[in-house]
């Protein structure tokens, strides 16, 4: 993704999945010795519109600002989590375990 419309395609709606209220908290930024360089520590709370359950799901992302515009970012979550939360947890365990066979 290179443009804030890309961005913004990516973060929306897609349809897939089931619908989620959520917002960052817990934030906290760490500071690197690379000077374009921010460690943005956070977790998304929220719930599951359809059935009203709560989550908590911790994130990272690693990003590189020059001229107050993030040139880069990489993003870490915990995909355990964000596969329960969405009703996903079984395909990420039968996905896990077919690689498991594979290798």
């Amino acid at each position: 993704m290179r443009t804030r419309d890309e961005l913004r395609a990516h973060f929306g709606p897609t349809g897939a999945g089931p619908e989620l209220d959520r917002r960052a908290a817990g934030i906290v930024i760490h500071e690197t010795a690379g000077p374009e360089v921010i460690v943005a520590e956070f977790e998304y709370r929220g719930t599951v519109v359809d059935t009203g359950k709560s989550f908590a799901l911790p994130g990272i992302f690693v990003l590189r600002v020059r001229d107050g515009e993030i040139v880069s970012s990489r993003d870490y979550f915990d995909h355990v989590t964000a596969a329960r939360v969405r009703g996903r947890l079984d395909a990420l365990v039968d996905a896990v375990r077919a690689r498991a066979v594979d290798d």
